[in-house]
């Protein structure tokens, strides 16, 4: 014998029930069955709905009725034909009669007990078994309606009503033990010892058929809904969530508890007892296994091991904290906390205390903890006053999460991965309880943060295949190189490194596209959208922060002041930034410790790699060294890839003027060649390194020479520029021949010690390194402590977009590895 309870989705129109009565039909094949029923999809909200109207004087109570009969009359109407239809009418008419009868009552005493609430919200289950049973019957099936109250006996706390299992299995065994056909029962509602109805609370059912399974000795108790089974995590937060196959009894028990809406919390007990198992299946899809629950999990069925089965999450709570020196070291304030929250029907679903006795929190439903605050202010009246007890407080707008498996028991490091993943992610713990099984870590954190959370973590435990989520601000050459890097080795990094590199987000000032789930990088341009919202950082920023998705890394591939004064924003939030973008680190000091002191503050990461050197490791270099220990006494180089290009070709021969046209001429310079030529963009780099020493420096404290000739500075069109440029033909010329006279070479070079930043035209001997510059190449020569006799030498391409965009793909990279 089976018993199969069918969820109020499952029976909402023609098309389901079709399903379930083929469903039924395969099951009879093997031998008998019962089937338990809810009340149609929403009509319990609906029943409630009309009730607390009726206790305000809102006569919109009586739509709700009508809509109500209307709903089980034109289901009656297209599944039953003649005496069935007519009877199962006249149960219907007769029911809302009842109904409008029990509601005027209400209205006219302005009362709603809870009495009378049990009894109006159980009329959905016994329509719908009305309905179900004429129908079965209308099919050929030997059906037969029988109403929960006749089988489950409760006490008298009328909504949430406590089954007494001697009293009803002795009922169920004498109403359906040898009752032919097949019993339809209502889910979800009993009586109490004087008759009067109860209900088993919201999703009660699953508990009334696991009673009458156990009380009968049924081979399986399938609970059939509308997913395929119990998900390592609601699919509708977590979109990686998969089936789990099986679970055991406890596993199932957990994850009830702690908010998965699969399942009533208490349907376990009954079956566990009695040793049957459950399956959770899927009506609208009957083929697919579901997920059985029952004892260990067999070994066919676990698959790959993990500590941790599944995750489940409650939204509306509310956190409930007493504490105080007054109760440190004090006996029974636990006990008359919870004693009377027990004797007030306050059920308490997480429960956290201090090891020093200060403080005790716990977590109620958000709807009771007006009534819970005023009951504990009741209680502990004595001790507020003599400030024993200093506060009684109440935390709202928050979530608690629930981590559940069998084999977190006895498996180290599953606490220090979570709370690990919840730190990377900026997600605040504000309490934490595990069982002495060692089976449930549950936390409390923002409501907020509730999605991140849980993605987060179920990717952490259960993909192999990591996320991180990438918003690119800027779209001009770095950024277009950037996107088409991402698009090029995506499926290597998916392959090799089990990394998902997703671009959410791509903006300039004029435009935008978002998309959680990752912008199409073969045509990105055409997923953008004109911006409505001025085209500032700011709301770009908002829009991040508002997703508030795990793993996120913002990249700036601007040259824009404003966006770097974002960083800060986003480092306290917890938000990492990748940046080719120097005027955040090379900008005012201030700026400079106020990022700097965000970095400190937050588990995010933030790299600049390419501020100095574009795919050149210089930043990581110089980093690794002081890491080490080693004592930095200078850096010198060449950091400017145009500035390299025209003194490499001045060696070869040919005038200045003429190599800063070519060098323009094939893109190594900005528009206006005088930008390159004041050394400014090297003087930045030279004062990001500098900081990266310790030196307390400004932009104004670099030493920078100017190669604009003074006469040439002032407001003059670029072309007027170039043309008068030749003024100085002659000065580079006789520098070079009088550096070639004494075997030296002219370079425009940087140098970094004691504190002193200077960058200008030097004369150095051809042994140097930089006399070994081609193109547009930079170098770095460090002398230090270790390398003293031979100086560590960094050399490579300095500028062009790929080159850069390789350098801060690689910075994306080096965080993804520290996230993930």
């Amino acid at each position: 014998m089976k018993v199969l309870k069918f969820g109020g989705t499952s029976i909402e129109n023609r098309e389901k029930l079709q399903s379930v009565l083929s469903i039924l039909k395969g099951a009879l094949e093997g031998g008998k069955a019962v089937v338990v029923v809810s009340a149609i999809r929403k009509v319990t909200d609906h029943l409630l709905e009309a009730a607390q109207l009726a206790a305000v004087g809102d006569e919109e109570y009586r739509t709700r009725l009508e809509e109500i009969e209307r709903l089980h009359t034109r289901l009656a109407v297209v599944l039953l034909k003649d005496a069935f239809r007519c009877d199962t009418e006249a149960v219907i008419r007769e029911g809302i009669k009842e109904l409008r009868d029990i509601l005027h009552g209400v209205e006219l005493l302005r009362e709603l007990s809870d009495k009378t609430s049990a009894l109006v919200m159980s009329f959905g289950e016994r329509f719908s078994a009305s309905l179900i049973s004429a129908y079965l019957a209308s099919e050929g099936i030997d059906a037969h309606y029988v109403d929960g109250r006749d089988i489950i006996v409760t006490d008298d706390r009328y909504c949430d009503a406590r089954v007494d299992m001697k009293a009803s299995a002795k009922q169920i065994r004498k109403q359906l033990a040898a009752m032919a056909g097949v019993p339809v029962v209502t889910g979800y509602i009993g009586a109490a010892p004087d008759g009067s109805v109860t209900t088993l609370g919201r999703g009660g059912s699953d508990y009334t058929a696991s009673i009458i399974g156990a009380t009968l000795g049924a081979e399986e108790i399938q609970i059939w809904t509308d997913v395929d089974g119990f998900y390592s995590a609601d699919p509708k937060r977590v979109r990686d969530a998969r089936v789990l196959p099986y679970i055991s009894y406890a596993e199932a028990t957990e994850l009830s508890h702690a908010g998965a809406k699969v399942l009533h919390p208490y349907a376990v007990g009954p079956a566990m007892k009695e040793g049957i198992p459950i399956s959770v299946r899927n009506t609208l899809n009957p083929a697919s296994p579901g997920t059985m629950i029952g004892g260990e999990v067999p070994a066919s069925a676990a698959g790959e091991p993990r500590p941790v089965t599944g995750l489940s999450s409650i939204s509306t709570i509310v956190l409930i904290n007493l504490s105080g020196s007054g109760m440190v070291g004090v006996p029974g304030i636990a006990s008359r906390l919870f004693s009377c929250m027990a004797r007030h029907m306050i059920n308490i679903i997480f429960i956290s205390q201090a090891s020093s006795e200060h403080s005790i929190s716990f977590a109620i439903q958000a709807r009771q903890a007006p009534r819970a605050r005023k009951l504990l202010e009741e209680e502990f009246s004595e001790e507020l006053k003599a400030r024993q007890i200093e506060s009684l407080s109440l935390r709202k707008h928050i979530c608690m999460i629930g981590v559940v498996g069998n084999r977190m028991s006895g498996h180290p490091g599953v606490s220090a991965q979570l709370f690990e993943t919840l730190g990377k992610n900026g997600i605040n713990v504000i309490a934490v309880a595990q069982g002495a099984n060692e089976m449930n870590i549950s936390f409390v954190t923002d409501a907020d943060d509730e999605d991140k959370a849980l993605n987060c973590i179920h990717e952490s435990f259960f993909l192999s295949m990591r996320k991180v989520h990438v918003f690119i601000v800027g779209t001009g050459t770095i950024a277009k190189s950037l996107v088409r890097q991402i698009r090029d080795h995506a499926s290597s990094l998916r392959s090799h490194k089990n990394l998902d590199i997703v671009t959410s987000g791509m903006a300039n000032t004029r435009s935008m596209a978002l998309n959680p789930q990752g912008i199409e990088l073969a045509s990105w341009e055409n997923e953008l959208q004109p911006r409505q919202d001025g085209g500032t950082i700011g709301e770009y920023i908002e829009k991040i922060l508002k997703l508030n998705l795990h793993n996120t890394i913002v990249v700036d591939c601007t040259a824009s002041q404003a966006v770097a004064e974002a960083y800060p924003q986003l480092l306290e939030s917890s938000i990492s930034v990748v940046t080719a973008n120097k005027l955040g680190m090379a900008g005012s000091w201030e700026l400079y410790e106020t990022i700097l002191g965000a970095l400190q503050r937050s588990n995010a990461r933030f790299l600049y790699e390419t501020n100095v050197g574009a795919g050149l490791p210089i930043i990581n270099t110089l980093n690794d060294l002081r890491s080490s220990g080693d004592s930095i006494l200078k850096i010198e180089g060449v950091l400017s890839g145009t500035l390299s290009y025209i003194f490499n070709e001045l060696r070869k021969g040919g005038s200045f003027s003429s190599i800063v046209r070519k060098a323009k001429d094939a893109g190594y310079t900005e528009p206006d060649p005088r930008e390159d030529l004041s050394g400014a963009d090297f003087a930045r780099k030279m004062l990001i390194l500098g900081r990266e020493l310790g030196y307390k420096l400004e932009y104004s404290d670099i030493e920078c020479e100017n190669l604009v000739p003074e006469s040439l500075q002032g407001d003059m069109g670029v072309d007027e520029f170039m043309e008068k440029l030749t003024v100085v033909d002659t000065d580079y010329e006789r520098m070079m021949q009088e550096a070639g006279a004494k075997g030296m070479t002219l370079a425009y070079a940087g140098e970094i010690s004691e504190g002193k930043a200077r960058i200008g035209v030097k004369m150095l001997p051809l042994a140097n390194p930089v006399a070994t510059l081609n193109g547009t190449e930079n170098l770095v020569v460090f002398t230090t402590e270790r390398y003293c006799d031979t100086p560590l030498v960094v050399k490579g391409p300095g500028a062009g977009g790929e080159v850069t965009a390789g350098g801060v793909f690689a910075d994306i990279l080096r965080i993804a590895s520290y996230l993930v």
